[in-house]
């Protein structure tokens, strides 16, 4: 279990305490302890004791390395100085009192003592705390960690993955899509360590990516013993996810060979596409003078076709009007109507509509008021409504 190390304001009257109070005095320039303990401060210096030869010279130049200056056993050395006479010396987490840190949070803050608060104190113990084991990891296991996370980096963003899927992107440098594996990293595990069908969180993640903002870098300093433990499972297992990315890369390739041989056909076709119509537009403009040719004789058969039904409507009008029933010559008295009428000053249309109005009376129908109206406006006078 983690130590909880807590600053007492002051020394008290215990037993560890008086030796301690009694050294600082002798290592001091005053002759009291209430003025000798203004004169000691700490350096910021911290040490955790777990194996011997790894401890700092600062700790081995007390020669009492595992105890604190008043004789008691220790594990976190905590290094302070006297600010008068400039002898240095290490305390532990039970006599690392208030006072000693107030001093150095003044000098680093600028700060009055009475603004330093209790809290200030133990951000200062968190803060060294969490250095001292950060320096210690990094010390025993920093080299074999910075070759394995080397090692993992890409694996890891290939793996420790989810929602992977074949997806295409656009590559500038051949100005067509590529293919490659789309996915996001894992940011939560799935399952338990060891269990079967265990998924890791992404290492990347954890421990550096800059979207993280509560990577471990930032937060600790140093991997946890979660991602220390992922991290050595998934470097045994480099070989097997390689052989696993190498086995997608395969896939991509094929993908990609597959997309491509569609792309080549799809421009071939295209190619002979515009060609065909290269040489339709060629042969469309070498017949142009044919065309137009054909096109003006067959607008001069229409023209001729239409006078020819003008003037065939024209005769079959005329002849009409020529056979004058006793009926026709009877409604022309009804009507008002002149028994002749000169058809060379009609036109076509004006004869057409006469000629329909005589049939008309030919049959025994009775005329309309819009023929009526239709016989005043071609031949004027009174006709009779």
């Amino acid at each position: 279990m983690e130590e909880i190390i807590e600053a007492k304001r002051d020394l008290g009257e215990g037993r560890w305490d008086k030796i301690l109070k009694r050294k600082m005095v002798e290592l001091s320039f005053a002759d009291t302890y209430n003025e000798a303990k203004d004169e000691w401060e700490t350096t910021g210096k911290v040490y955790k004791h777990s194996h011997y030869g790894q401890e700092p010279d600062w700790v081995q130049e007390t020669g009492h390395l595992g105890y604190c200056l008043c004789g008691r056993n220790i594990a976190y050395h905590f290094q302070v100085e006297n600010t008068v006479t400039g002898v240095k010396e290490v305390v532990g987490s039970d006599h690392i009192g208030s006072y000693l840190i107030i001093r150095q949070i003044m000098k680093d803050a600028n700060l009055r003592q009475e603004d330093i608060t209790d809290a200030m104190v133990e951000d200062w113990l968190k803060v060294r705390i969490q250095t001292m084991k950060s320096d210690a990891w990094w010390k025993e296991n920093g080299e074999h960690f910075n070759e394995m996370f080397t090692a993992i980096q890409q694996l890891d963003a290939r793996i420790n993955v989810k929602n992977k899927q074949y997806a295409t992107k656009w590559k500038a440098s051949s100005q067509d899509n590529e293919y490659y594996m789309h996915s996001a990293l894992m940011t939560r595990a799935k399952g338990k360590f060891g269990d079967y069908g265990y998924q890791m969180a992404s290492i990347v993640w954890r421990w550096n990516h800059l979207d993280n903002s509560k990577n471990q870098v930032i937060k600790y300093g140093y991997p946890n013993d979660r991602l220390w433990a992922d991290l050595n499972l998934f470097y045994a297992l480099r070989e097997v996810h390689q052989a696993t990315v190498d086995k997608e890369d395969e896939d991509i390739q094929v993908q990609q060979r597959i997309y491509n041989e569609s792309r080549k056909r799809e421009a071939e076709r295209a190619e002979r596409f515009r060609e065909k119509r290269r040489l339709e537009n060629l042969a469309w403009e070498a017949g142009r003078e044919e065309r137009e040719r054909l096109q003006a004789i067959q607008e001069e058969k229409v023209k001729k076709a239409k006078v020819a039904r003008l003037k065939h409507r024209r005769k079959v009008a005329m002849e009409l009007f020529e056979k004058k029933s006793e009926r026709f010559l009877m409604m022309c008295d009804y009507y008002n109507m002149p028994y002749e009428i000169d058809m060379s000053q009609l036109d076509n249309h004006q004869l057409y509509s006469l000629s329909v109005i005589k049939e008309m009376i030919e049959e025994g129908r009775a005329l309309q008021p819009s023929h009526l109206i239709t016989l005043k406006r071609i031949l004027g006078g009174n006709i009779n409504e």
